[in-house]
């Protein structure tokens, strides 16, 4: 092949080069060592860092010169950032959405990602607001509700919320106490069901959920008894009432199977003054005191149901036999420390129902 003139040249000036070129990852431990040595405060052994990367002292300063110019070297670096599109959102503008968020109370937080940029003053669409609130883990979602509480009932939270944190204020004052609850599980699917389907089968027969007659559904249901503590978790024990439908306790049931110091007021436990279940707790000197009525969230046993139910709604259950083997292995497989870490929360849950004035709170 033919060379020019100046092909030639070119050749014969690169065959004599003052120096070799350096790959990225030396230029990169060179950098990363230096880097070092500066943040602890090491002085004069940059040499042994240019001799041990196989690079001369005059090439090691210069890739250190380099080094700090480039922009995507160090995130203290004083240069500007000139790649790209500038940001529509700065950090600031950033910063200032996620305090419009913070400020809001749950209706508030309702606002669209289009009334949020009016509202910050941003003159974007909605997809930024929305992609740039997405980098600090900001969504939407459906709220978590909780029932409502009455004047009367609020007041008691809150009054017995004071009284138990005042006896009760540290975590290993719950230690001793033991929670316990009945459960009811219905057999097959509950609520609104996921199906698979093909489009156009919406009103095909076999893809249309019917509702039950609601005592037949109390009948298809299996029901049982459980404890709770710090380092305590009571086997999953069923009972059967014949003489109703929705599997409420008993007082004579409740005797037969009682290991409870934490009551719910439910009546089946005992809540009269003169009543067999009371009756037989002062025979066997077991000490109790009442929870507080209508406050599922001052008890921790009430979250420890869910993980066991979501397991058994993973599988079919249409039989008693089956339900009931599910549901033990469900209760199994709720771990101690997740139940150790529900009773320590027991000051924390009880300052959220004063701070909230005895309204329902998110436990």
């Amino acid at each position: 092949m033919v060379q020019t003139r100046a092909k030639a040249t070119q050749l014969a000036e690169n065959s004599h080069a003052g120096y070799s070129h350096h790959d990225t990852p030396t230029k990169v431990r060179v950098l990363s060592a230096c880097q070092y040595l500066d943040a602890k405060g090491i002085k004069g052994q940059k040499a042994s860092v240019f001799r041990d990367a196989g690079v001369s002292k005059a090439r090691g300063w210069e890739i250190l010169r380099q080094g700090r110019e480039r922009r995507r070297i160090g995130v203290d670096t004083p240069h500007t950032e000139t790649r790209g599109r500038p940001a529509l959102i700065s950090p600031e503008d950033l910063r200032r959405l996620e305090r419009i968020i913070e400020d809001c109370d749950v209706e508030g937080r309702s606002i669209s990602w289009e009334a949020l940029a009016y509202e910050s003053g941003l003159d974007v669409s909605w997809r930024t607001v929305k992609r740039a609130m997405g980098t600090l883990n900001y969504h939407k979602c459906i709220a978590c509700r909780k029932g409502w509480v009455n004047k009367a009932t609020a007041a008691n939270r809150k009054q017995y919320a004071e009284l138990m944190l005042s006896r009760y204020p540290h975590q290993q004052d719950w230690h001793h106490v033991r929670f316990s609850d009945e459960v009811h599980i219905g057999l097959g699917p509950q609520g609104k069901l996921r199906i698979i389907r093909k489009p156009g089968q919406r009103y095909c027969h076999n893809c249309i959920q019917h509702s039950d007659d609601p005592t037949e559904q109390d009948k298809n249901k299996i029901h049982a008894w459980a404890a709770v503590g710090y380092r305590f978790k009571s086997d999953l024990i069923f009972y059967d009432i014949s003489s109703n439908t929705n599997g409420k306790m008993t007082q004579r049931a409740y005797i037969d199977q009682i290991l409870n110091p934490v009551e719910d007021r439910d009546s089946g436990h005992g809540t009269s003054d003169h009543n067999i279940v009371r009756s037989w707790k002062e025979a066997n000197s077991l000490t109790s005191y009442l929870n507080c009525a209508s406050s599922p969230d001052l008890t921790p046993i009430e979250n420890t149901w869910s993980p066991m139910k979501q397991y058994v709604g993973k599988y079919n259950h249409w039989d008693v036999e089956a339900t009931k083997e599910l549901a033990v292995e469900g209760w199994d497989s709720v771990r101690q420390k997740y139940i150790n870490n529900q009773v320590l929360s027991m000051p924390r849950r009880l300052q959220d129902v004063i701070d909230a004035d005895g309204a329902m709170t998110g436990w």
